[in-house]
């Protein structure tokens, strides 16, 4: 047998054990079916079905003079609505709101306030997160590509795209904690490792047919996971609204971006998370060869990871900004607003540089795990 033929013999036989981990395929068919019925209650579970026409009335007219004066017709001093058959309005009103701060004053609005407050709140965010005179330049020169005045959609299916698709790095913290686990611990708790590692292929070539299962494993859930969800929810809702300007959902963004693009980006992020992950739950286990220590090290790190990213104040700008590239809240649609860049000769945005590190850390995870497989020592009692 061939050298190659070897190699996917031990990725066939690893994939294997793997797919009879009933708690690992358990919890995949949970996430799974969830997936659907989280398509169906990113809707549901905030309008009626039947609502969603009214909502999305308006969708492709420009934000201008005109839209904002039928706005105002409708609505008090304080935007509230004077009657209760205005729902084509509720979703401008509540990007005025949050353009203002819920600060608006609709006796005196117009469209050239709000584009102004715009640029106001854009600038108060360059202050807030601390940027350096390149970073704001950076960022006024990507402003200028944006294309004003905006056409407005309503929110209600981006939201629930985009929002839908972040909540899976939770999924992903769970599937690869109770999937991968056990890929290390089974032979020593078996205590079948004297004879594997005895055999001619028991030791670079097991251990990287270990890892490809382990992520093939991973991303084979992630991609059933997501192309799920998003299959459900473009069959029972379409997909109205996703080709509109990301400044129609997140109105302070400064930079020239579909929502389509945002999705794109945070799947990307999901992807290059589940691969980090995966390489450091393949690496746990093969340091402690036991599964509930592996479990607990890798639920536990990325909830630790998550807490720390929401405690540490911005005035700290290096451990902050640390922090936040490596927690899982990095996964996000708000990631638009994160105006902090990367400095490498170049600036990078988050989602630029994400991706590169994450595949540098798995890399490096992968390869010290390499060296600690050919040193673990082999106990026989």
């Amino acid at each position: 047998m061939s050298k190659r033929r070897c190699f996917f013999t031990l990725y066939r036989f690893e994939l294997l054990k793997i797919l009879k981990n009933k708690v690992a395929i358990v919890t995949f068919l949970i996430f799974f079916v969830f997936s659907f019925v989280q398509g169906e209650f990113e809707i549901t579970g905030n309008i009626k079905p039947e609502e969603l026409g009214d909502y999305q009335t308006f969708d492709g007219r420009v934000i201008d003079d005109e839209f904002v004066d039928e706005l105002k017709a409708v609505t008090d001093e304080d935007g509230e609505f004077k009657g209760e058959e205005e729902k084509a309005y509720l979703d401008l009103r509540n990007w005025i709101n949050s353009v203002f701060e819920y600060k608006a004053d609709y006796t005196e609005l117009d469209a050239a306030k709000i584009y102004e407050e715009r640029d106001k709140g854009i600038e108060e965010s360059f202050q807030e997160e601390k940027l350096s005179e390149g970073e704001i330049a950076f960022w006024r020169e990507k402003e200028k590509d944006v294309a004003k005045p905006f056409e407005f959609f309503s929110d209600w299916v981006p939201s629930g795209i985009l929002e839908g698709t972040t909540n899976f790095s939770i999924y992903m913290i769970i599937l690869v904690a109770t999937g991968l686990a056990m890929i290390f611990s089974m032979e020593t708790q078996r205590k079948t490792d004297p004879m594997i590692r005895a055999t001619i292929n028991g030791n670079a070539k097991l251990y990287f047919a270990k890892v490809l299962a382990g992520f093939s494993y991973v991303m084979t859930c992630l991609l059933l996971i997501v192309v799920g969800f998003l299959t459900y929810l473009g069959l029972r809702w379409g997909f109205s609204g996703m080709n509109a300007a990301v400044q129609v959902y997140w109105p302070l963004a400064a930079e020239n971006m579909s929502l389509w693009k945002l999705e794109g980006i945070i799947i990307v992020m999901l992807v290059v998370f589940a691969l980090l992950l995966s390489a450091f739950a393949l690496f746990v286990s093969n340091l402690t060869r036991n599964g509930v220590a592996t479990m607990a090290i890798v639920i536990g790190g990325c909830l630790g990871m998550f807490a720390l990213s929401t405690s540490i104040p911005m005035e700290h700008r290096f451990v902050s900004q640390i922090v936040q590239l490596l927690s899982p809240s990095v996964i996000s649609s708000r990631l638009v607003y994160e105006f902090r860049l990367i400095n490498m000769g170049k600036y990078f945005t988050v989602y630029e540089f994400v991706p590169m590190l994450y595949i540098f850390l798995s890399v490096l995870l992968i390869v010290m795990g390499y060296f600690i497989y050919r040193k673990y020592e082999i106990k026989n009692s």
